[in-house]
């Protein structure tokens, strides 16, 4: 009987250094892979994928900005250089600067009982939120998704110390 309450008081106390130790590290990793993801998913995933707008190509009068209208300067129907720049790049990277600006200056800052996700980059908010006309992209925030990830990951570690 002894024997087996000190086993469960080291487990016990096992389970409060991991509560004050590495969820917060636990959090933090999956949040910045469920970051990541939304990037290369290119849509916020909350419980199930919600796909990013597609990028503007037509103008105000429906024609298409990224194709030659005359043979004066590129043969008609044509990518023009904006629409090769355009083609088959993904939504919020840039072209001709390296792109991916945005995605890798997420930063992430533990603090004792959270974690704060945040960047330098100023038109960040406008693309999360859908800001001043620009459709909302949106890379982060709260979601079902991410908090099943936590919860599996932190079960999975609680699993093991109990198991030993």
């Amino acid at each position: 009987m002894g024997k087996d309450l000190r086993d469960l008081q080291a487990k016990l106390n096992e389970v409060a250094q991991f509560v004050q130790n590495d969820i917060i590290d636990i959090i933090a990793i999956e949040g910045e892979k469920f970051i990541q993801k939304n990037f290369e998913d290119e849509g916020f995933n909350d419980g199930g994928p919600q796909p990013w707008k597609e990028r503007k190509t037509t103008d105000k009068r429906g024609r298409d900005i990224t194709r030659y209208r005359t043979n004066r300067v590129g043969k008609m129907g044509a990518l023009n250089r904006y629409g090769s720049k355009l083609k088959d790049r993904p939504i919020l990277t840039g072209h001709g600067s390296g792109g991916n600006k945005l995605r890798h200056s997420i930063n992430t800052k533990k603090e004792k009982d959270r974690v704060v996700y945040s960047t330098p980059k100023d038109y960040a908010k406008r693309h999360n939120e859908g800001l001043d006309g620009m459709p909302k992209r949106q890379f982060m925030g709260e979601s079902k998704t991410l908090s099943k990830n936590i919860e599996t990951k932190v079960t999975k570690e609680l699993d093991k110390i109990f198991k030993q």
